[in-house]
């Protein structure tokens, strides 16, 4: 006759029979040591005592009985994942409708890993910079000001120099932004014209250029040579003037490692110098380029460097941070999504161009006017005129809406998973202040 056993746990009792009880014990888990331990304390012992989570101890039997298993609504997934080591079971034998909800928590918090590595790296650098400003010497002095210039939660100092460089910032987005429009540019003078453009100059430009009448002296000038006013020139002036003493100031009271410093913002920093300083260089060397089209110049064109800057507005911003580890987490997606996307732009252009329609003379013009219209902006410079080409130019805009409609959803839920988390972290943190407090008030003096 088979001997009974039983598991007791937390006043519930489980029948083992000696099947069971074999089972268990050749799984070589944390169950099985604590019942070998038992049998080899007392060989005669007839009931095991657990003291282990009940609903999913309960769970867990029904599933070696010849049930299924289900992991409980009353607790936590990862709890429920020790529970699974301590009795030796695989993950796999969860019930796909649990299975499903297991497996999506340890997905979000591997996703989660990506803002908690930066927040920590954030905040172990933060703590390092304040106990440094506790001390004394000229790392004190390196501290405290580096404090003033990256944590503008430091000090009303800080929340000051924030507010005055954001000022500075956009007074030179705004001088890069209206420098080509017409309202803050003028034409030659008399003098400028003498100065930069010889005799032989002026013949040249003759046969090219559509000439003015200046003030009726009979003074040809270029009709398409602008220069910017000169107000603008000193306002630059005095920005880069800020944004070089201010990298100065950073590269001297830098308190740590000098791989921290190495980041996208500081690399924004000195780029954007370097183009200012060449720009202003090669105005110096050869004054003639600062009257050119910046749209043709190369130097100038690399202005648009100048607009990373923004980054700088809004780099201390909860939500644009939150975005950007969304971006992080979703990298493979949108990798995914990329391959797709080009995928779809080479089958329609392909079908296009051999539809025989006449507005696709060749595959790249088909390449762009597919690109267009998976995007869904349909700019209608190219479009299809027959009707093969029309059922492509549909099934195409179809597919693109679908291939955004799957992206978009993953982007959302990465973003509002790692807003909820960052706000539970900030209302613990809120929480333990208030608690330190309260303790700190009523402790005895």
């Amino acid at each position: 006759m088979e001997k009974i056993r039983y598991i007791s746990n937390r006043g519930v009792r489980h029948e083992l029979s000696d099947q069971l009880l074999g089972r268990i014990r050749e799984s070589n888990s944390d169950a099985a040591d604590h019942i070998s331990t038992t049998i080899k304390d007392d060989c005669n012992c007839m009931d095991f005592i657990f003291n282990r989570h009940t609903t999913s101890t309960n769970n867990i039997f029904d599933y070696f009985k010849g049930g299924k298993l289900h992991m409980p609504t009353d607790i936590c997934p990862q709890k429920f994942s020790e529970e699974l080591d301590f009795w030796g079971l695989p993950e796999t034998a969860l019930e796909m409708c649990c299975f499903t909800k297991y497996v999506s928590y340890f997905d979000n918090l591997n996703i989660l890993k990506v803002l908690e590595a930066g927040e920590c790296k954030r905040k172990t650098m933060f703590e390092t910079v304040a106990t440094l400003t506790r001390g004394h010497g000229w790392r004190s002095i390196q501290a405290r000001v580096w404090s003033v210039m990256e944590y503008p939660t430091s000090s009303i100092s800080a929340k000051v120099y924030l507010y005055a460089s954001n000022a500075i910032v956009i007074l030179s987005l705004f001088l890069l932004v209206s420098s080509t429009h017409p309202l803050f540019r003028r034409k030659l003078t008399k003098d400028e014209w003498y100065d930069y453009f010889t005799e032989e100059e002026e013949e040249l430009y003759d046969d090219y250029w559509l000439y003015e009448t200046l003030n009726g002296t009979g003074i040809s000038l270029p009709g398409h040579v602008y220069v910017e006013i000169g107000a603008l020139w000193y306002f630059k002036m005095i920005t880069l003037a800020y944004f070089t003493t201010e990298l100065i100031c950073k590269l001297i009271v830098f308190p740590l490692p000098w791989r921290e410093f190495i980041t996208i913002l500081n690399f924004i920093d000195v780029l954007a110098l370097v183009v200012m300083y060449t720009t202003l260089i090669v105005n110096q060397v050869n004054p003639k380029e600062q009257y050119k089209d910046s749209v043709h110049d190369a130097v100038h064109s690399l202005q648009i460097f100048r607009v990373c800057r923004l980054f700088r507005l809004v780099r201390h911003i909860t939500g644009f941070r939150i975005l950007m580890y969304a971006l992080r987490a979703s990298i493979g997606d949108l990798l995914v999504m990329l391959l797709g996307l080009c995928t779809a732009v080479l089958l329609f252009s392909s079908l296009a161009y051999h539809s025989q329609d006449s507005a696709f003379s060749t595959i790249p013009d088909a390449a762009w006017w597919a690109i267009i219209t998976l995007t869904t902006v349909g700019y209608g410079d190219i479009y299809p005129t027959t009707i093969q080409g029309r059922v492509i130019a549909s099934i195409c805009a179809i597919t693109g809406v679908c291939l955004f409609a799957l992206l978009i959803p993953v982007l959302i839920n990465n973003f509002l998973l790692f807003s909820s988390h960052y706000a539970g972290i900030e209302r613990r943190q809120t929480l333990k202040e208030q608690l330190l407090t309260r303790q700190t008030a009523v402790s005895p003096k």
